[in-house]
């Protein structure tokens, strides 16, 4: 299994990111502008402190050559959010995600809470977990990048949001 943490600081307060983050317009547009296609997002709201956020989508495959002979260009990725508040006001969500058909899986926890100047602070912990035989470092090493790029485009688009 391979980690990543990842910070940003957002001008906009919590429930503003929180709101983009489980927006299905919102989603679809930044979906599309990383260049994902066939993009379908449900969101559930069972109650006020709670989100839930169901995402398919084909994403392109960044790997070399010999990888994408075996899995193709494109990956059917599902994707599954579970946002939760806190007594505090701060939410925190925890991303599943799993291409089909390939034998790897990745998770974001994420934090967000208010600083001093109202923004919201995020804190993210990506992480991924393969078991290929044989290729397992080099798929999670991919995820792991992919993943990481991936959540860098979702903080800028929320601040140009």
């Amino acid at each position: 299994m391979l980690k990543r943490e990842e910070a940003h600081a957002f001008a906009q307060p919590v429930e503003m990111v929180v709101a983009r983050w489980t927006d299905e317009a919102f989603l679809t547009a930044m979906m599309e502008a990383q260049g994902s296609r066939d993009i379908a997002v449900t969101v559930e709201r069972p109650s006020l402190q709670e989100i839930h956020v169901a995402i398919t989508r084909q994403v392109p495959v960044d790997a070399p050559a010999m990888i994408r002979a075996v899995i193709g260009s494109w990956l059917d990725l599902t994707q599954r959010d579970v946002w939760t508040q806190r007594a505090d006001g701060s939410w925190s969500a925890v991303r599943d995600a799993k291409p089909r058909g390939l034998s790897a899986e990745g998770q974001c926890l994420l934090t967000l809470v208010t600083q001093s100047d109202g923004g919201a602070a995020c804190e993210a912990t990506v992480s991924v977990q393969s078991r290929a035989p044989m290729v397992a470092a080099m798929v999670e090493s991919l995820m792991l990048e992919d993943s990481t790029k991936m959540l860098r485009q979702e903080f800028a688009a929320i601040d140009a949001g």
